[in-house]
This record gives C-alpha cells, structure tokens and sequence, in this order.
C-alpha cells in the first residue's frame, strides 16, 4: 500500500487529474441518465458526447500511469566470445536489457527456469569477469549487459539437457516479470555447450 502513497507523492498532479476526470465522468454519466432516462423528454446528444469525452480520457491518463509506473524492458541474447589473458578464449552467452520506459528499472535478479523441477536457477555473476551480479539499475534510454559462461550452468544439480531448461526472466524489485522464451534460451544454451572453451 505504501507503494502507492509514494507513487501519489511523487506524481501529485497526475493523481489530481486523475481524482478530477473520474468525479467529472460520474456527474456527466447521472446527467446522461437523468436527461435521456425519462418519459418527458427526447434523447439529448450532449451528456452522451460528454461521458464518451470523459472517458476516453480516463482510458487515456490509464495508459499514461502504466508508462508511469511499469518499466518497458527488452531482452536480447547473442552468443559471445572474449580474450581472457589467463584462460585464454572463453565463449559464453551475451544478456542485453534495454530500458526502453520513462522511469529506472531496477532489477533484483536474473533467473532461468527449470520447469520438470519447478525451479529457477539464479545468475550471481558476470561469467567473463566473475564479478557479483549486483543490485542493477537502468536509467531510461540505457541498456545493461552480462555474460552467462559455461562455469555459471555447470555443477552439481544443473540440468546436462538444454532441453531441460525453460524460459529467462529477468524481474524487478517490486516484481515485474520480463522473459525470453524457453527455445531461445536453449537455442544458445546448446550452442554454449559444444564450444570448446
């Protein structure tokens, strides 16, 4: 609930014109039934046209809120390659997140699904530079990238099959969900796998 006292603070005016819209549309639809619901007078356009009015922007300022509060995040996966001075040439798979919303996108983790289990298995660091996949912010307009290598889904317990594998999610703090499809990941999963290195 606070989320929304918080969203209120930091967009007052929109909520006012929001409370506003939505008090103006409640007169014009009881004008609309009062001047077109009786047996004393003949249809009246006005009220109509009004109430239409007032909701069609009512649907519109929804939109708005949505761009307001649920980041629009893209997901793009390539295979990549680089020179490591120690191991040499390392393959690994390349996770690009644009922002393409007008708010931060912050992001509490990367994951992957392994539906037969009902798991998910958690990415928690770069696999070329081996460093913590930290708290990730995206600023509006910008892009975030990392690197999945063979050591990140390699062990005991993870799944040999790419088939095995299921949809990548990447999802924010306070729980949106964005994916890439389940073939894509184990298109370059497969790929991953028969590198050499």
């Amino acid at each position: 609930m606070s989320k929304y006292f918080d969203f209120i603070k930091g967009n007052t005016r929109f909520a006012l014109a929001i409370a506003a819209n939505a008090v103006a549309l409640m007169a014009s639809i009881w004008w609309l039934i009062d001047s077109n619901f009786n047996e004393n007078a003949g249809v009246e356009i006005e009220p109509i046209v009004t109430s239409i009015a007032l909701t069609a922007t009512l649907l519109g300022l929804n939109f708005v809120n949505d761009k307001l509060t649920k980041p629009n995040l893209k997901i793009h996966m390539t295979m990549a390659m680089a020179q490591h001075p120690i191991q040499g040439l390392i393959h690994g798979i390349s996770v690009t997140i644009e922002n393409h919303s007008m708010i931060k996108a912050f992001i509490k983790n990367f994951q992957v699904e392994i539906p037969n289990r009902n798991e998910v298995m958690q990415f928690l660091y770069e696999g070329f530079t081996k460093q913590p996949l930290e708290r990730v912010v995206i600023e509006p307009g910008e892009a975030f990238s990392f690197n999945i290598a063979k050591e990140n889904i390699s062990g005991d317990g993870v799944p040999t099959e790419s088939s095995e594998f299921g949809d990548f999610i990447v999802t924010t703090d306070i729980g949106y969900k964005f994916k890439v499809p389940a073939k894509v990941f184990q298109k370059h999963h497969s790929t991953l796998v028969q590198c050499k290195t």
